[in-house]
């Protein structure tokens, strides 16, 4: 135990945040058991530690721990509990990681149920099933998902100033009032093609260069599927190679509409194997879907157009195989991503690219035409390289303003 409060206490000192983030602001503690969940690198680890420091300082009645520490090759989570609590009077503590511990749902509900004085935090990648794992956790956890970093919180940094924080309502009404007040920003577009290659995990701003940056994008996609998924599906190395060609075909491929069976054949596994895999990839935070609006059917195979799940990845990935990302899917993934991860319901349009709130979005250059949305009520075009709109032009770059 002793091991574990020092290794807590140093972690404290040194992991400082130098920009707190929205999510930080946001997060509340409405349950005695709160989850945070989201893809590896997203800064999950120093948001555990920038809680704890901000409302418990040096107190002995908090503990950050890391379900992956060697110590648990010893002792259980729930013996570090049950000391805690009757040595320390333990208030509080965040656990890590807690995907990496072998039977994590199961001891997490007998520490729910056996400690009612006790808060949890815990923390794990988006690939945790807390609903359909053997000890049901959904009535017990609240569930907060944490992204990357907005495009907002990127220019914060880069500029270290404020930036307004937007609702979707707010760019289909007011939007020539926000571009006007974000038209001095300097080199605001540059920030916007920075941001897509760069800008979405926070290691970037701790690394020297991007090939540094890019080469831990690469690592943390090859933890994902040889760690996280390999030992929470059980999968061999030969179908774990399957989920990585599947990743670089959605990385290299033109947007518009999947054909599971194609994918199939060309890796010669049957539909629903890879239907299977993609649903995988997309829980572990490597994929995102943009679905039909319709009811039923499994996600993946109402999933009409599929993305990585950002533009760094999408970079990171086609810099490995020699090529640049296909413009048009940095554009559709960007709106969607932004919209997505401020809690927005995004559909595939039939008329246009995307439909949100029931506006159709038809995404593009500077030189698109409304060809595509003509006649269509409450639609707008999104333009890229553009600074200034219209009445029924958006610039792309407002979107990465949502909350």
């Amino acid at each position: 135990m002793d091991t574990l409060i020092e290794t807590y206490h140093r972690l404290l000192r040194e992991t400082i945040p130098t920009y707190k983030r929205s999510f930080y602001e946001d997060f509340r503690m409405d349950s005695r058991f709160v989850g945070v969940i989201g893809a590896r690198g997203v800064g999950k680890t120093t948001f555990l530690l920038h809680y704890l420091r901000e409302h418990y300082e040096q107190s002995a009645q908090a503990l950050y721990i890391s379900a992956d520490n060697l110590y648990f090759f010893e002792h259980s989570l729930l013996e570090v509990v049950d000391q805690f609590v009757k040595e320390f009077n333990g208030q509080i503590i965040c656990i890590d990681e807690v995907h990496k511990y072998k039977n994590w749902d199961q001891e997490l509900k007998n520490i729910y149920d056996s400690y009612p004085n006790l808060n949890v935090i815990f923390s794990g990648s988006s690939s945790i099933d807390l609903i359909k794992g053997k000890a049901d956790l959904s009535r017990r956890a609240v569930l907060k998902t944490m992204y990357g970093f907005s495009f907002r919180e990127f220019l914060e940094i880069k500029e270290d100033k404020t930036y307004p924080v937007l609702r979707f309502a707010d760019i289909i009404a007011n939007h020539g009032k926000y571009e006007q007040q974000l038209l001095a920003t300097p080199k605001l577009l540059g920030y916007l093609k920075d941001y897509w290659k760069e800008g979405y995990y926070p290691t970037r701003f701790e690394l020297a260069s991007y090939e540094a940056y890019r080469d831990t994008l690469r690592n943390i996609i090859d933890k994902v599927i040889f760690e996280d998924i390999s030992s929470f599906y059980s999968l061999n190395t030969g179908n774990l190679d399957t989920l990585k060609k599947i990743l670089y075909f959605f990385a290299t491929a033109l947007p518009g509409s999947i054909n599971i069976n194609k994918i199939a054949n060309s890796l010669k596994k049957d539909h629903t194997t890879i239907a299977d895999y993609i649903q995988i990839l997309r829980d572990t935070g490597l994929l995102r879907f943009l679905l039909l609006n319709k009811q039923g059917h499994a996600l993946v195979r109402n999933a009409e157009k599929i993305y990585l799940e950002n533009s760094n990845l999408l970079y990171a990935l086609n810099d490995e195989v020699g090529k640049e990302p296909f413009l048009g899917v940095m554009r559709e993934l960007f709106v969607v991503s932004s919209l997505q991860n401020a809690g927005y319901h995004v559909f595939c349009s039939n008329k246009g690219d995307v439909e949100c709130d029931s506006v159709t979005l038809e995404i593009g250059g500077k030189n698109k035409t409304t060809t595509q949305i003509q006649g269509v009520e409450n639609s707008f075009l999104v333009k890229d390289d553009l600074l200034d709109g219209g009445a029924k032009t958006i610039p792309l770059y407002l979107f990465g303003f949502l909350y």
